[in-house]
């Protein structure tokens, strides 16, 4: 299991980097919005982030895995992959609960007053692009994936469905975040099924009631079976307020590590 965490790290790490020079260079040719907001110091701060973030999950992995495992044998919890599901099913079923738990963390750290102020830095970001995707507090990062696996250890939902929708994740965060001109139709029939630019911009928008909406990670789907789904006219969405209402968003590590203590 060691071996294929560390395997899975490396990929994640590749496909990371594939994907933000990948986003950023699309970014580049069909920009939303004409603002870059300072890129070079905020790319480096959200990589800093990410970085530090991802070396603190990875050290902990093996206690995390190993406090997951006896807490889903003191529970006796019947795990999926006991349940005789056929391969496909299993991965599938797999899959939905694991983009069903997301949703939920996700809304639950805009809820929860002390989980937002771990949370807020992502969204201190007055200028949305592919960076942003992986723009989380360590803390966060740490406590997110520490809940995740818990849960996903108590349920029993194959470790390699969960490594693989790590790898999805991966890309789908830079998408989702990317500040790129995707033509209307076409962003309206991927929401359909799974979050979009246009989706997810609407998350990020300064007004909390547009801000404490469309949690989802991949599907949209539970967005819209929640009653948490917005959306905004595509003509207003490249002009809309971002970021944290009177936060300045400055992209400066130090601040950025330090903010979940301010109140």
């Amino acid at each position: 299991m060691a071996e294929l965490l560390v395997q899975s790290s490396h990929w994640q790490l590749l496909l990371t980097a594939l994907a933000f020079v990948a986003l950023a260079g699309v970014e580049s040719l069909f920009p939303l919005s004409s603002d870059r907001g300072l890129r070079g110091r905020r790319w480096f701060a959200n990589a800093a982030l990410f970085l530090i973030g991802f070396g603190a999950v990875f050290a902990a992995s093996p206690l995390i895995l190993k406090g997951a495992a006896w807490l889903q044998g003191a529970l006796h919890f019947p795990p999926l992959a006991g349940l005789g599901m056929p391969a496909w099913l299993l991965v599938v079923v797999s899959f939905l609960l694991i983009d069903l738990l997301a949703y939920l963390s996700h809304a639950l750290f805009h809820g929860a007053p002390w989980l937002w102020r771990l949370h807020r830095a992502h969204h201190t970001d007055g200028v949305v692009d592919a960076s942003t995707g992986v723009r989380h507090h360590p803390v966060e990062t740490l406590a997110s994936a520490a809940l995740q696996l818990t849960v996903f250890a108590i349920l029993g939902v194959p470790l390699l469905v969960i490594l693989a929708y790590g790898l999805i994740t991966t890309l789908w965060q830079f998408v989702t975040h990317a500040d790129v001109r995707l033509p209307e139709p076409i962003d309206r029939a991927l929401r359909l099924v799974v979050v979009t630019p246009g989706m997810h911009r609407v998350h990020h928008s300064v007004r909390m009631d547009e801000g404490n909406s469309n949690f989802g990670m991949v599907l949209s789907v539970w967005d819209r079976l929640f009653g948490t789904y917005r959306r905004r006219p595509a003509a207003e969405r490249a002009g809309m307020d971002l970021g944290v209402e009177g936060e300045s968003g400055a992209p400066n590590l130090t601040a950025l590590l330090v903010d979940p203590l301010r109140p």
